[in-house]
């Protein structure tokens, strides 16, 4: 009987983090590998979140401190705080990446292979803006030496085959991340209506936009859910903070519109929003900035490009009570398709092929160390008899 192989799943966030691909990807992984998480935690947080519990899933947390990544002893200091839990590495069969610059804790002397998940444009999301040079350098050199590389998006796709100079990258998208689904309904006719935005809210949350609308329409606020970075209070915007998944379906159908209101960048463009997975999921109508990256979702969110053109979409959309685009069938044979279930099949096909050509490899070595033996074998043999 084979035993299980041992995978190292190192993340780029805290497991405790909003429940997303990473924890998604690492929980199915444990049903077919002996997984060990190794996931960053602030030193500054470690006594007040517990260690997570998942059955199947064994953890480690390595510690960070600030400014590691900014000044060379903090960095220094930190690695050597991190020896012991870093200890054993190379006892892995397989090590998964979710942050390049991560790839550093794989040791020198590791033989088994490397998988790196691109699911971010990580250069600029480095704390460090003077060494995004050196980070692309060390994410180009994962991408070129890893044994699989997967990405999110068509962008990454296209960046990662560019730096690995060759097709080799496998897309694996984003599915939503909640599984209770409700069907698309309209909210009728109002005087007033709701606008959320779920997520992240960070500096690529386009506040202007909000702003330059609610001067515009007199008939709408907004409310927005999510984890804050970049807090910017102004009438008309009320703050949820983090919902659990159940509250969150029960929020989201007392709205009217959900809404995906970025600036775009480089970062954005990257990224293949979960959160309009989710959107279609909750059933409600769906606003979002257009990118070339989310074209596959016209048929079931209405797209802006400029602040004018937004705010002429809402004044229609309202006129007509925030209609979804969508109906209950396309919703259906939408989520069907689009499921974590499905990702992970496309991702263990490749991991098979892996496990395959690891065996294949080990044949081979033994193989190799048959033939050697035999011909010393034959050597021995020869000089006993004394032929030449």
């Amino acid at each position: 009987m084979n035993r299980r192989k041992k995978l190292l799943y190192i993340m780029g966030i805290d497991w405790n983090w909003i429940y997303q691909r990473p924890q998604i990807l690492a929980e199915k992984l444990s049903r077919d590998y002996d997984v060990t998480v190794l996931f960053p935690r602030s030193i500054l947080r470690l006594a007040r979140l517990p260690r997570p519990k998942v059955p199947g899933i064994a953890f480690r947390i390595l510690r960070t401190l600030p400014f590691q990544e900014k000044n060379f002893i903090i960095g220094f200091f930190s690695r050597c705080m991190n020896a012991a839990v870093l200890r054993g590495t190379e006892e892995f069969d397989l090590i998964y990446i979710g942050y390049p610059v991560y790839a550093r804790y794989v040791p020198f002397e590791f033989r088994g292979k490397v998988i790196y998940d691109c699911m971010d444009n990580h250069e600029l999301l480095y704390p460090d803006r003077k060494r995004v040079e050196k980070v692309l350098k060390q994410e180009k050199r994962l991408i070129q030496s890893c044994n699989l590389l997967l990405v999110s998006s068509l962008w990454l796709k296209e960046k990662a085959d560019m730096l690995a100079g060759r097709k080799k990258s496998i897309l694996v998208r984003n599915a939503p991340g909640i599984e209770t689904f409700y069907p698309p309904k309209d909210s009728g006719k109002k005087d007033h209506y709701i606008l959320c935005y779920i997520g992240t809210i960070a500096e690529w949350f386009d506040y202007g936009l909000l702003a330059y609308s609610l001067k515009s329409c007199s008939n709408i606020e907004y409310r927005l859910i999510g984890p804050c970075q970049n807090r910017k209070e102004m009438s008309g915007i009320s703050f949820s903070g983090v919902l659990s998944h159940e509250e969150l379906g029960t929020a989201a159908r007392e709205m009217d519109c959900l809404i995906m209101p970025f600036v775009l960048t480089p970062l954005v463009e990257a990224v293949d929003p979960v959160k309009l997975y989710e959107y279609i999921a909750l059933g409600k109508c769906i606003v979002s900035v257009y990118y070339p990256e989310i074209e596959r979702f016209k048929e079931f969110v209405y797209f802006y490009r400029t602040k004018e053109e937004y705010v002429f979409l809402l004044k229609n959309l309202s006129d007509r009570g925030f209609v979804p685009k969508y109906d209950r069938k396309m919703q259906e044979e939408f989520l069907a398709e689009n499921t974590w279930e499905k990702r992970y099949q496309t991702l263990q096909e490749q991991m098979d092929a892996l496990e395959e050509q690891i065996e294949s490899e080990k044949s081979e070595s033994h193989k190799h160390i048959r033939d050697k033996a035999g011909s010393h074998k034959n050597v021995s043999s020869d000089q006993r008899t004394g032929t030449a």
